[in-house]
């Protein structure tokens, strides 16, 4: 797998899940599965540099801007969990009150 730079973890994003039912809005669970989805087609572009070596350049730009989407994503979903308190001023996942 590519190298995700400023991206949300794995880890947090199921942390995350933990919290999503505290509120009504599906926002933050829509927001995971493109995530999710943009992933999935940055696993497939890598794929394709070896199925496809003449659209090589092609692939790597798709990779690349699929990317930056992530990154986007993944400041959207932090920035959206620090709204709702599920990340604290010190970018920890603060426990769930049971």
């Amino acid at each position: 797998m590519l190298y995700r730079k400023l991206t949300i973890s794995d880890e947090a994003i199921e942390k995350l899940i933990e919290h999503v039912d505290m509120i009504e809005c599906e926002y933050p669970a829509k927001l995971i599965e493109i995530l999710d989805q943009v992933r999935n087609f940055t696993e497939y572009t890598t794929e394709c540099f070896e199925k496809f070596p003449e659209d090589k350049s092609v692939h790597k730009w798709l990779c690349s801007s699929s990317l930056n989407i992530d990154q986007l994503l993944s400041t959207t979903l932090i920035q959206f969990a620090r709204f709702e308190g599920f990340i604290n001023e010190d970018n920890e996942i603060v426990d769930r009150v049971k």
